[in-house]
């Protein structure tokens, strides 16, 4: 009986070594799951801006989560589902929601069109990268979003949002973001092109654009100039301690097989200027040469210039009335400039035609020309180069017909005599 009992212990003993040994060498073998970039890759991309399209003319930032492990490797990105005219824009009635599409499918799209695209690393931990992607995909899940406001909502605020949300602390932008301003007009405006005719965009923007000041994270309005903003960039914890945003590692670029060449064009400053000199030299021909050729001449560049001024006047007021987003609805300080009133004298003009009354209008509107010029620049805000010029027309053409309309009233009462 004891030797049994002996030999039933002693297989006991093996089994239990057997699979003791076992376990421990599945422990070894089993992949460990650590806090570093190798388990779950989080990036930040920007595809440069494509001026065929409004919607692209800042760029288009995305981001990018990547699982090597598990060879996951998607793109998260805020998406309309097609491009959009210009008025759908200014209006804000389209929708977006976030979409999650293969990553080399995704740049290759981008590549398609001619379009470079830049990857970031970003500096999480591995909680914050999981705690992202949750949220990523809680959102694709969720639909789509509320109308696409791109001043307040656009592609690269609605993400960076998402970002803050999975962080253990806030990021905090360093002094690279001082160099863009403080509203949406100006670093709207520093960042089109120089011969981009989104310039004109300016005249339509309220005070939303103009005159509130940013808060550090607004200012991610503008995709492309995201990396700037990121530069120097931190993520500051409850505790106090600090990282880099942007991982050390050089960002990595993804570029078309056939670049696109770029023209050189005129910037769009000058356009106005071009027709700022016109309406000078056509108004000082006019008021020195009474020939009737000129007379003629004159007459149609008014028109130009009056059709031009209700043209701006009533887009101004069709889209501060009809627009569902607070950058174009609401006052604009170019009310002040462009309104009803001289649409109104001129039609009280035709069943009255009073030389000396349009006379004062003419001199009056010059003037007023004038003291709205020198208001915006005393407003540092509102440093829009086009803004002035297109004013200095309308203004120095009232100013010259101003002082031809006592000659013109003379030389009538001649004739009549």
């Amino acid at each position: 009986m004891k030797r049994y009992c002996c030999l039933i212990l002693l297989s006991l003993a093996t089994t239990l070594s057997v699979v003791a040994q076992e376990t421990a060498d599945s422990l070894q073998t089993e992949p460990v799951i650590e806090d570093s970039a190798s388990f779950v890759q989080v990036g930040m991309l920007v595809a440069e801006p494509s001026y065929q399209h409004p919607q692209s003319s800042f760029g288009h930032a995305f981001l990018r989560m990547q699982c090597p492990s598990e060879g996951l490797d998607y793109c998260f990105s805020m998406e309309s589902g097609d491009y959009e005219g210009f008025l759908d824009i200014c209006l804000g009635n389209y929708p977006n929601r976030l979409v999650c599409i293969p990553t080399e499918e995704y740049i290759a799209s981008f590549n398609d069109e001619g379009r470079c695209v830049t990857e970031y690393p970003l500096n999480l931990r591995l909680e914050e990268a999981q705690r992202l992607w949750r949220l990523l995909d809680e959102t694709c899940a969720s639909g789509s979003s509320p109308y696409h406001d791109f001043f307040h909502h656009g592609c690269s605020q609605e993400l960076v949002r998402l970002l803050v949300q999975a962080l253990d602390g806030s990021i905090e932008l360093g002094k690279a973001s001082e160099a863009f301003g403080n509203t949406i007009l100006v670093i709207g405006n520093q960042n089109l092109p120089a011969d981009s005719w989104l310039h004109l965009t300016t005249f339509l923007l309220t005070t939303d654009g103009t005159d509130r000041q940013l808060s550090p994270l607004e200012k991610t309005l503008i995709p492309c100039i995201i990396p700037s903003l990121f530069s120097d960039a931190r993520i500051v914890e409850a505790d106090g301690s600090s990282r880099q945003l942007l991982q050390e590692r050089a960002p990595r670029m993804f570029s078309p097989h056939k670049p696109q060449p770029e023209e050189a064009s005129m910037p769009f400053w000058v356009w106005f200027a071009l027709l700022l000199a016109a309406t000078l030299l056509i108004s000082f021909a006019a008021h020195q040469w009474k020939s009737e050729g000129i007379r003629r001449f004159a007459f149609g560049w008014d028109v130009v210039l009056f059709v031009a001024y209700n043209t701006i006047t009533f887009t101004l007021l069709i889209l501060a009335a009809l627009s569902t987003l607070p950058t174009l609805h609401g006052w604009n300080w170019n009310f002040l400039l462009y309104n009803p009133l001289p649409l109104v004298l001129w039609l009280y003009s035709c069943r009255h035609p009073q030389g000396k009354s349009l006379r004062v209008f003419y001199r009056c509107y010059a003037v007023w020309t004038a003291l709205f010029i020198g208001g915006m620049l005393l407003v540092s805000n509102h440093q829009i180069l086009e803004q002035y010029l297109m004013a200095l027309c309308f203004g120095s053409r009232c100013l010259f017909k101003a002082g031809s309309y006592p000659l013109q009233t003379k030389q009538i009462n001649n004739n009549s005599q």
